[in-house]
């Protein structure tokens, strides 16, 4: 992961492709990387001004496409 000017550059490795993440995906991606996924949706939505319910989903779907496209890894922490 490369983070530049509020831009992230992830790939998962070795064969890529580079995914190029700005604005709210690069917050979120920034935030689950360093938390879990209930307390990037408190602070997505403290960022943006948007009530946690109605971003919810919209942030676990796009996590689910990192999962899927290898990007990210779901660890429970449990």
């Amino acid at each position: 992961m490369i983070d530049e000017d509020g831009v992230v550059y992830v790939a998962p490795l070795p064969d890529g492709p580079i995914l190029v993440l700005d604005g709210v995906s690069a917050l979120i991606w920034q935030t689950v990387c360093d938390s879990q996924v209930d307390d990037a949706v408190a602070y997505v939505a403290d960022a943006t001004g948007q009530r946690p319910d109605d971003i919810a989903g919209h942030i676990e779907a796009f996590i689910d496409g990192l999962v899927r496209r290898g990007a990210l890894v779901r660890i429970d922490r449990a």
